[in-house]
């Protein structure tokens, strides 16, 4: 993997393309895929839906956890990590993120109306749904902060993940 970089990680909102994309990119890549939202429940033993039934802040710290331990257990070989759609909420998340000479972060970017096309009208599985415009606005800045970005309206998984190959690998 090239920029001296051993973990790529992919950020955006619910329905931007995290884990699709990272699975495309880490075949195109030969590295590892994983998606921090297994390794949180992994690491807590805990599913996804009951973490928040503790709150946000109790899920945040769980994900923050299962990224850190993720991010210092290391690796010779190069990873793809899908991160949560809220994982940058998280002052401590964005820095471990951002201060790594080892990871490399990207935002998918989609608009509002693309993520509700790909989500749907309700999705049980994403405790956060029911506030997906309030999110989608308030995350924007966030989002923004991640030192690469592709733009994923309008395209397929495998051209996103050759975008992403392309921009940093080329």
């Amino acid at each position: 993997m090239g920029l001296k970089m051993k973990t790529l990680c992919l950020a955006g909102f619910m329905g931007s393309g995290k884990s699709s994309v990272g699975k495309c990119l880490a075949r195109m890549l030969d590295a590892r895929f994983d998606d921090l939202d297994d390794l949180v429940v992994e690491t807590s033993g805990k599913g996804i839906r009951e973490l928040f039934a503790e709150g946000e802040e109790y899920f945040r710290r769980a994900e923050h956890e299962a990224l850190r331990t993720y991010l210092e257990s290391g690796s010779a070989s190069p990873r793809v990590l899908a991160l949560g759609g809220g994982t940058l909420c998280w002052r401590p998340s964005r820095d471990i993120l951002f201060s790594s000479a080892d990871v490399v972060t990207v935002y998918l970017r989609a608009s509002l109306q693309t993520i509700l096309e790909r989500v749907g009208s309700s999705d049980p599985s994403r405790p956060l749904y029911s506030r997906a415009r309030t999110l989608y606005a308030e995350r924007q800045t966030l989002y923004a902060m991640a030192p690469f970005a592709v733009e994923t309206d309008g395209k397929d998984v495998m051209e996103v993940a050759a975008e992403i190959r392309d921009m940093l690998f080329a």
